[in-house]
Protein backbone atom coordinates (compact mmCIF):
# COMPACT_ATOMS: atom_id res chain seq x y z
CA UNK A 1 0.00 0.00 0.00
CA UNK A 2 1.21 3.27 -1.27
CA UNK A 3 0.19 6.54 0.68
CA UNK A 4 0.22 9.91 -1.09
CA UNK A 5 -0.65 13.35 -0.26
CA UNK A 6 -1.94 16.47 -1.87
CA UNK A 7 -2.77 20.01 -0.99
CA UNK A 8 -6.06 22.27 -1.81
CA UNK A 9 -6.45 25.58 -1.17
CA UNK A 10 -10.37 25.92 -0.07
CA UNK A 11 -11.54 29.29 -1.21
CA UNK A 12 -14.39 31.15 0.91
CA UNK A 13 -17.18 29.78 -2.11
CA UNK A 14 -15.71 26.35 -1.08
CA UNK A 15 -14.08 25.99 -4.56
CA UNK A 16 -10.37 24.44 -4.83
CA UNK A 17 -7.24 25.01 -6.08
CA UNK A 18 -4.78 22.46 -5.86
CA UNK A 19 -0.84 23.36 -4.93
CA UNK A 20 2.04 21.50 -5.53
CA UNK A 21 3.63 19.96 -3.11
CA UNK A 22 7.05 21.10 -3.52
CA UNK A 23 5.20 24.79 -3.60
CA UNK A 24 3.48 23.74 0.29
CA UNK A 25 6.65 21.97 1.57
CA UNK A 26 8.89 25.08 0.55
CA UNK A 27 6.34 27.49 1.59
CA UNK A 28 5.48 25.79 5.26
CA UNK A 29 8.39 23.27 5.80
CA UNK A 30 11.43 25.46 4.97
CA UNK A 31 9.43 28.82 5.53
CA UNK A 32 10.20 29.75 1.74
CA UNK A 33 7.55 32.45 -0.25
CA UNK A 34 6.09 29.90 -2.48
CA UNK A 35 3.26 30.97 -2.13
CA UNK A 36 3.00 34.75 -3.68
CA UNK A 37 -0.61 34.40 -5.51
CA UNK A 38 -1.79 33.78 -1.42
CA UNK A 39 0.05 36.93 -0.24
CA UNK A 40 -1.10 38.93 2.32
CA UNK A 41 -3.93 36.69 2.78
CA UNK A 42 -5.02 34.23 5.30
CA UNK A 43 -5.76 30.61 3.22
CA UNK A 44 -7.69 27.61 3.93
CA UNK A 45 -5.88 24.57 3.52
CA UNK A 46 -6.93 20.63 3.22
CA UNK A 47 -4.76 18.44 3.11
CA UNK A 48 -5.48 15.07 1.67
CA UNK A 49 -3.38 11.57 2.63
CA UNK A 50 -4.61 8.91 0.82
CA UNK A 51 -3.88 5.22 -0.45
CA UNK A 52 -2.87 4.46 -4.07
CA UNK A 53 -3.69 1.23 -6.10
CA UNK A 54 -2.67 1.08 -9.43
CA UNK A 55 -1.13 4.60 -9.42
CA UNK A 56 -4.56 5.83 -8.79
CA UNK A 57 -6.24 7.17 -5.86
CA UNK A 58 -8.10 4.11 -4.37
CA UNK A 59 -8.92 5.46 -0.53
CA UNK A 60 -8.59 8.81 1.81
CA UNK A 61 -6.93 7.67 5.26
CA UNK A 62 -7.18 11.68 6.25
CA UNK A 63 -7.85 15.03 5.83
CA UNK A 64 -6.36 17.90 7.52
CA UNK A 65 -8.00 21.13 7.10
CA UNK A 66 -5.88 24.42 8.82
CA UNK A 67 -5.97 28.06 8.37
CA UNK A 68 -2.59 29.51 7.31
CA UNK A 69 -1.74 33.07 7.24
CA UNK A 70 0.48 34.09 4.30
CA UNK A 71 2.91 37.21 4.13
CA UNK A 72 3.05 39.79 2.13
CA UNK A 73 6.11 38.09 0.67
CA UNK A 74 4.25 34.49 0.06
CA UNK A 75 5.96 33.24 2.82
CA UNK A 76 4.49 31.50 6.19
CA UNK A 77 3.47 34.61 8.85
CA UNK A 78 6.18 34.20 11.71
CA UNK A 79 3.67 35.44 14.17
CA UNK A 80 1.60 32.28 13.18
CA UNK A 81 4.65 29.92 13.19
CA UNK A 82 5.26 31.32 16.63
CA UNK A 83 1.56 31.07 18.24
CA UNK A 84 1.49 27.33 16.53
CA UNK A 85 4.62 26.20 18.35
CA UNK A 86 3.31 27.46 21.56
CA UNK A 87 0.14 25.63 21.20
CA UNK A 88 1.68 22.40 20.31
CA UNK A 89 3.92 22.72 22.96
CA UNK A 90 0.61 23.16 25.57
CA UNK A 91 -0.95 20.40 23.95
CA UNK A 92 1.79 17.93 24.15
CA UNK A 93 2.46 19.09 27.96
CA UNK A 94 -1.03 18.43 28.83
CA UNK A 95 -0.63 14.82 26.85
CA UNK A 96 2.20 14.22 28.77
CA UNK A 97 0.38 14.95 32.27
CA UNK A 98 2.20 18.62 32.81
CA UNK A 99 -0.54 21.15 33.72
CA UNK A 100 -0.62 24.46 32.90
CA UNK A 101 1.34 27.53 34.57
CA UNK A 102 0.09 27.50 38.13
CA UNK A 103 -0.76 30.80 40.25
CA UNK A 104 0.35 31.80 43.41
CA UNK A 105 -3.24 33.52 43.94
CA UNK A 106 -6.37 31.36 44.47
CA UNK A 107 -8.50 34.37 43.77
CA UNK A 108 -6.49 34.38 39.74
CA UNK A 109 -8.54 32.08 37.12
CA UNK A 110 -6.37 30.08 35.20
CA UNK A 111 -7.73 30.07 31.42
CA UNK A 112 -4.89 29.37 29.14
CA UNK A 113 -5.65 25.99 28.10
CA UNK A 114 -9.20 27.50 27.58
CA UNK A 115 -8.41 30.15 25.61
CA UNK A 116 -5.36 27.40 23.47
CA UNK A 117 -8.54 24.76 23.05
CA UNK A 118 -10.36 28.33 21.24
CA UNK A 119 -7.59 29.27 19.14
CA UNK A 120 -6.79 25.80 17.94
CA UNK A 121 -10.10 25.47 16.95
CA UNK A 122 -10.12 28.64 14.79
CA UNK A 123 -6.72 27.65 13.52
CA UNK A 124 -8.05 24.08 12.66
CA UNK A 125 -12.19 24.76 11.90
CA UNK A 126 -14.03 21.57 9.97
CA UNK A 127 -13.92 21.24 6.41
CA UNK A 128 -17.18 22.46 4.62
CA UNK A 129 -18.70 19.64 2.94
CA UNK A 130 -19.29 21.12 -0.35
CA UNK A 131 -15.41 21.76 -0.46
CA UNK A 132 -15.31 18.07 0.74
CA UNK A 133 -17.13 16.90 -1.96
CA UNK A 134 -15.01 18.74 -5.08
CA UNK A 135 -12.13 17.29 -3.32
CA UNK A 136 -13.20 13.73 -3.48
CA UNK A 137 -14.34 14.17 -7.72
CA UNK A 138 -10.91 15.79 -7.88
CA UNK A 139 -9.49 12.48 -6.38
CA UNK A 140 -11.86 10.07 -7.81
CA UNK A 141 -13.62 11.61 -10.50
CA UNK A 142 -17.10 9.24 -11.14
CA UNK A 143 -15.74 6.35 -8.73
CA UNK A 144 -16.57 8.42 -5.78
CA UNK A 145 -20.48 8.57 -4.86
CA UNK A 146 -21.59 11.23 -2.76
Amino acid sequence: MNLCYRFFVVADDNSIIQISQRSFNDFYLKHKPSLQRFSGSTINVATVIYTLENRKPEQVVRIDYMRVKVDSDGALDQAQIDDTFRLVANRVGKFLGEGPPGSDSDKVVNAIEKFDERRWSQLHPQLPGPALKRILQTLFGARHAV
